[in-house]
């Protein structure tokens, strides 16, 4: 019966400690794997930052060349004259700008849960997602500035067109369906200009813009 007994405890302990290596070899797998597929993950994301990234830079330089023909057509030797024979022109090229915009609201919205508190190992990366945050926020800024900027010549075109008792049907608004906006939490708001615009008639001199 003592050898019997002796067999069935080593038998036992063989048991015990194969259980054991193979509780140890499951944890390892499950390490590896989960390592594995956490890098696989990064991988992925690093990818959709980098064309994010690339599709946020062709934006916006479209963005930018509108913002071009904006000031070159509209904000530049801006008379009551010319806001009101060019409402029609100027209008829709504040349509094309917000377009591009939106534009650029889907690339930021398409990325941004990857870099928004994200660190990756790369530099190159974590570079792209600083300048993307960046951009778009100076980005938005600008569009809210420059809307407001055009609005405001209107409001003194209408007005000026009260003061003179004028027939003449005043002329609208832009639209403006956003605000500043502070997406690093840095309280700076990049790209913020606040303006105030003064014209007047074609007649009596030239615009002041700040």
């Amino acid at each position: 019966m003592g050898v019997k007994q002796e067999n069935n405890n080593k038998h036992l302990g063989l048991l015990i400690l194969l259980g054991f290596i193979l509780i140890i070899a499951g944890i390892v797998a499950y390490i590896i794997i989960s390592y594995n597929s956490d890098q696989a993950d990064i991988k992925k994301r690093m990818s959709e930052v980098e064309t994010g990234y690339n599709t946020f830079r062709e934006d916006s330089d479209k963005f930018n060349d509108i913002r071009d023909d904006i000031y070159n057509s509209v904000m530049q030797d801006m008379y009551y004259e010319n806001l009101k024979n060019n409402d029609s022109t100027y209008k829709n090229l504040f349509q094309e700008y917000k377009s591009i915009l939106e534009s650029i609201d889907k690339d930021y919205d398409d990325v941004k849960d990857n870099c928004i508190n994200v660190l990756y190992p790369d530099v190159g990366t974590n570079n792209k997602c600083e300048a993307l945050i960046s951009g778009y926020e100076e980005i938005v800024n600008l569009y809210v500035s420059d809307v407001n900027s055009y609005n405001n010549s209107i409001t003194s075109y209408n007005n000026w067109l009260k003061t003179n008792n004028s027939t003449d049907t005043p002329l609208e608004l832009v639209k403006l369906d956003r605000d500043y906006i502070d997406v690093n939490g840095d309280r700076e708001y990049n790209g913020k200009k606040e303006s105030q615009t003064e014209l007047t008639d074609s007649n009596e001199g030239e615009s002041n813009e700040e």
